[in-house]
């Protein structure tokens, strides 16, 4: 039997490697054999999980099958990075754990919903769906029982009117998931936005030349405060969040440093002041941008009082540190409670958020004209022209978040807002006004859903001779993208400014860029940040902040589209640019340094710098192909493939699809 199974799993990859797998049915034509087969053996591992795990909830007993299921899937995936990392960055492994037991939790919740005797359709339908998926959450070794247990009790009831209401299922809802093998289309979820006006037929190539009447405006994104830090506390621990309970006296690591630190950790009060007062200190500031996400990363555990306390007590901090400096806003993922839900009228008054768009009105106003009030108020969003010429349009980018909840509820609720955004675009034309946008997330992040990014992109790209600059943050890395048309041309740059949490392995930074008076273009950035590891070394002193970079002086002076375009592809050409991109990106933080960037870590880096849209790659494609030439001229000894190492290189998920087809055909 042995020998059997092993010349099918042979035989199988034999298949694999030749390109000549059968058409599996319902997985997308545009995969790969190895992405169709393993996408088709997630779906089907997920079906019997969520057969196996009902009968196991009703009985109380498990079948051997799962057992075998549970003892393969709860050590195969990493309990951290699937909740810190982004999806898309995730190794194979953990995005074939993560797509399979989306769709089967899905399954299982939808099943005990059907019947009039199901398990969720009593009296004690709340109780028994939180039994259900702590059960899952414990049986899979998702995360800790305080982590499921906390996000059950804040998403839950979103989840119940959600699960009742919508027509997607559970294929469709992880499909829209970043991860290749759990994508499919539904056609429910597709959107299209009219348009007015033409495309632009050739790259942004605007470059205008700096001058001493330059705007200087600082970029604060991603402060995530969070006020129970406790120096000298447990840095390493099971959660997603660290940095708050008491180290265990027989703890193997240290504990958390005093100005914050490298791990699963958000930032200390104290450290935000000193950023504050250094930068008051030695910038002279005409404007502040601030692009989100006040709160910390304790998901599972946050308040709705809790989170506007830390809002208001940010804001005061920037009024008493800048009280002659406008601040702009726009909202982060992490404002609301629970975290990254957004909903609008078309959702039930409970489970709304209008709760924060009231409070932070209260804050912003200060700031902002009477006007904006109404779009504040009803969506998280506002545009504000601060001087002739010149028009800031701040937007809330949870309707792109795909951990915003209500997107599977009903994905066109989006539109409201791109149409908004269309609208208030067109009318700046009109008036001859240069637009700043301010938006959390950027397009071409793999957490940003795509559909939505596509529409995006094509306002930005029918408005990029009115837009001279967007801002984001979100990632908390130091880098850039830059959008392309449908044919390929560069038409805007997003600009992203790191941020002051040191969550996970980055040091602190902030970013001032200069502007320049007329069309607000940027022409230069400086980006600030101080070496943890150092600070740590002397909590009693003051941390030092330094310039860890000029754009211009290390990169190009050619700060247009189409400038950052020609950069793109210097850096396919000459990979050491893109190396030395990539430290600055990561903050030069000891952590990132020490574990390098190897070549898929670089293709990964310059890859992202030309994505837009997730899902939309052509320019990604055309500069890996120049990359690659440059890297095997690097390494002109490596050897090449000879079939034999590709066997060796399959994936995680290629192996266990391969495993699971032994299975089901012996």
């Amino acid at each position: 039997m042995y020998i059997q199974r092993t010349l099918l799993l042979l035989g199988v990859a034999s298949l694999l490697a030749s390109g000549q797998a059968h058409s599996l049915p319902g997985v997308p034509s545009s995969f790969t054999t190895e992405e169709r087969l393993t996408a088709a053996i997630s779906a089907s591992v997920a079906e019997e999980i969520s057969q196996e795990f009902v009968e196991y909830l009703k009985t109380g007993l498990e079948s051997p099958r799962l057992q075998q299921l549970g003892a393969e899937l709860r050590t195969a995936h990493s309990q951290k990075d699937i909740f810190t990392e982004p999806l898309v960055d995730l190794s194979a492994a953990d995005q074939y754990f993560t797509c399979t037991l989306c769709r089967a939790t899905v399954n299982v919740i939808a099943r005990s919903f059907t019947g009039p005797n199901g398990e969720l359709t009593g009296p004690n339908r709340d109780e028994n769906a939180k039994k259900t998926l702590l059960s899952i959450c414990d049986y899979f070794s998702i995360q800790t029982p305080e982590v499921c247990s906390g996000l059950f009790d804040l998403n839950w009831p979103i989840f119940d009117y959600i699960f009742n209401e919508t027509i997607a299922e559970a294929q469709s809802i992880c499909g829209m998931l970043p991860i290749q093998i759990c994508q499919l289309q539904q056609a429910e979820y597709n959107l299209n936005l009219t348009i007015v006006g033409e495309m632009p037929t050739e790259s942004n190539s605007a470059s205008p030349e700096r001058s001493d009447n330059d705007y200087r405006v600082l970029h604060l994104t991603d402060i995530h405060y969070d006020p129970e830090y406790k120096s000298g506390s447990l840095a390493d621990c099971a959660e997603p969040m660290c940095c708050r309970d008491i180290l265990p006296a027989d703890a193997s690591s240290t504990g958390a440093g005093y100005w914050s630190d490298y791990r699963n950790c958000d930032t200390p009060r104290h450290l935000i002041v000193n950023a504050f007062e250094h930068i008051g200190e030695n910038h002279k500031l005409d404007w502040i941008y601030h692009t989100g996400d006040v709160p910390p990363h304790n998901v599972w555990s946050t308040t709705r009082q809790g989170n506007m306390d830390m809002l208001t007590e940010i804001d005061a901090l920037l009024t008493s540190h800048f009280p002659e400096i406008p601040v702009y806003p726009c909202l982060g993922n992490h404002e609301p409670h629970p975290a990254n839900v957004f909903g609008n009228d078309e959702i039930p008054d409970s489970l709304r958020v209008d709760w924060l768009y009231e409070h932070v009105w209260s804050l912003w106003k200060k700031w902002l004209p009477k006007e904006a009030e109404a779009t504040v108020r009803r969506g998280g969003y506002y545009t504000h022209s601060p001087k002739a010429g010149h028009r800031i349009v701040a937007l809330n980018s949870m309707d792109c978040y795909l951990y915003n909840w209500w997107l599977f509820y009903n994905g066109s609720i989006v539109l409201e807002q791109l149409q908004w955004f269309h609208d208030t675009l067109l009318a700046a034309e009109e008036a001859g006004e240069h637009v700043h946008v301010l938006t959390h997330i950027p397009s071409g992040d793999g957490d940003c859903w795509s559909d939505w990014s596509r529409e995006y992109n094509r306002i930005v790209a029918r408005f990029s001779r009115v837009i001279t600059g967007i801002f984001n943050g979100h990632t908390h890395k130091d880098e850039m993208n830059v959008h392309y048309t449908e044919t390929g041309l560069a038409v805007a740059v997003s600009w992203n400014g790191g941020s002051l949490t040191s969550y996970s392995n980055m040091n602190p930074n902030y970013r001032v860029y200069e502007l320049h008076p007329e069309t607000l273009q940027v022409l230069e950035h400086h980006t600030y940040t101080l070496n943890l590891t150092e600070a740590n070394l002397k909590p009693d002193e003051p941390p030092i902040w330094h310039k860890e970079y000029e754009f211009g002086e290390q990169f190009t002076t050619n700060t247009s589209p189409a400038g950052i375009d020609e950069l793109l592809e210097k850096m396919a050409k000459q990979p050491d640019i893109l190396r030395k991109f990539w430290r600055y990106k990561m903050t030069e933080a000891d952590p990132k340094l020490a574990a390098g960037c190897d070549d898929s870590c670089l293709n990964t880096t310059l890859c992202r710098l030309a994505t837009s849209n997730y899902k939309e790659r052509q320019r990604c494609r055309e500069l890996l192909v120049i990359l690659k030439e440059s890297l095997d001229k690097e390494n002109p000894e490596q050897p090449q493939d000879d079939g034999v190492a590709a066997l060796a290189a399959y994936s995680f998920t290629s192996l266990l699809g391969l495993v699971c087809v032994v299975r089901y055909l012996l």
